[in-house]
């Protein structure tokens, strides 16, 4: 197909209306993959559904938790380490190379000054004592972890030696989320103190690094002063170039430009409040789900009709013209030379082998997910009806209440089913 005219990037590069809603049980957490065609949600039940975005369908389910999915990531290069920031516990870097995993605790005390004084040390110490990490991201090269505490510090951890060489107290409150633009340049940072930073992360990964001369220089901040709105989830754009957020006890999100850190549009959608927001990582689409229902609601530019897709000649007009046929538009050729004609196509040869990628797709030895195409074994069976031998149906949003599956009215059913036909066959002796 041809790109300029199925993609929409002529148009404004931010979401502008919800054009879509998907649901499969109440989502908690979403992430894109880093190619863009797949979708993950968390669950409350412990069940991670992967969505094809190009069907808007449900490719596989993964099932092996038994709680709430509260983060997500994709793999990006074949690492096989990750870090986690656990609740009320100090965070973990796990290694999952060899069969039995090894755990090793990262630090959640800033690096503080050198100082003489006994008195202030002892405050630090006192101080740092109920510092907890309550987030941790990897930078864009995977040499350093970035994490965020209680006390709104961001510490900065060398992932070799598992030691802080850096850290910077940037506000009084909880960090609640960091993000990376794709560069690695830029730290996007929300905090319980309602307002919205970005910070300038240096390169890390330069040889001649000095701890002693980093610093995180503060770029903007994004805030609500006349609601003083709190702030659940921030993401950054495809290019860095903005920066979206979801707003606490209101629907409405928010999408700044973060050159002038000027807000560019307020996106409405479902009444109801939207939790972790997330931006594509290659078209102006935004994916957020709703706390109430576990919805996800999709936000994307409405593109027009392009009428000049129909055919290669086929043209645009204004108003109606007065067609002018041409002197052979519909003769009739003799069917030899159309035979003539379709023999002489026959002899082109035709490339079927080749294919064109584009720049964002994922490397040649890059691992892609096998898509299940049974319906029985991609989808629980109850997200699915029998219609007939062979045939189902996908279950529409009446027929399941509540935030599961609808597990209690299917037990329902069975049994005001089978009470009738106790009643039947009384009925019938």
């Amino acid at each position: 197909m041809n790109l300029l005219l199925s993609d929409d990037y002529l148009l404004q590069d931010y979401p502008e209306n919800i054009t879509n809603t998907i649901r499969s049980g109440h989502s908690t957490c979403l992430r894109f993959n880093r190619n863009g065609d797949f979708l993950a949600s968390g669950r409350v039940d412990g069940t991670v559904v992967v969505w094809d975005l190009e069907t808007m369908g449900v490719a596989r389910k993964l099932r092996g938790h038994s709680k709430s999915i509260t983060s997500l990531s994709w793999s990006r290069c074949g690492r096989h380490q990750f870090v986690a920031s656990i609740f009320e516990d100090q965070p973990f870097l796990i290694d999952v190379t060899d069969p039995v995993d090894v755990k090793h605790p990262l630090p959640s005390r800033p690096k503080r000054p050198e100082s003489d004084g006994a008195s202030q040390k002892e405050k630090w110490a006192k101080e740092d004592a109920k510092q907890m990490t309550t987030v941790t991201i990897y930078t864009s090269t995977g040499d350093h972890i970035l994490a965020g505490t209680s006390k709104g510090w961001i510490n900065i951890i060398d992932s070799s030696t598992l030691e802080v060489i850096f850290s910077r107290k940037v506000c009084t409150g909880i960090i609640t989320t960091l993000r990376l633009t794709q560069s690695g340049k830029v730290l996007l940072m929300n905090a319980q103190d309602r307002i919205i930073r970005t910070l300038h992360v240096p390169n890390l990964a330069a040889p001649d690094l000095d701890p002693d001369t980093i610093q995180l220089p503060e770029e903007h901040k994004f805030q609500d002063v006349v609601n003083k709105l709190s702030w659940n989830h921030v993401t950054f754009s495809a290019t860095g170039e903005y920066v979206a957020a979801s707003t606490y006890n209101n629907h409405e999100l928010y999408i700044w430009e973060r050159g002038h850190g000027s807000l560019v549009r307020m996106l409405e959608g479902p009444k109801e409040e939207q939790g972790v927001i997330e931006w594509h990582p290659h078209k102006a689409l935004l994916a957020a789900c709703g706390l109430e229902t576990g919805r996800i609601n999709i936000w994307s530019v409405t593109s027009p009709q392009k009428w000049s897709a129909l055919a290669p000649d086929f043209v645009e007009v204004e108003e109606n013209v007065q067609y002018q046929e041409k002197e052979d538009e519909f003769d009739i050729h003799p069917q030899e030379e159309l035979t003539k004609r379709r023999l002489d196509l026959e002899d082109e040869n035709v490339d079927v082998l080749t294919v064109d990628r584009l720049n964002h797709d994922l490397e040649e030895s890059s691992f892609r997910m096998p898509v299940l195409y049974n319906l029985g074994e991609s989808d629980s069976e109850e997200e699915f009806i029998a219609v007939s031998a062979g045939t189902m149906r996908r279950r529409s949003p009446s027929e399941a209440q509540g935030d599961g599956d609808g597990a209690e009215d299917r037990a329902s059913n069975r049994k005001t089913a089978a009470g009738r036909g106790r009643g039947r066959r009384k009925a019938g002796q």
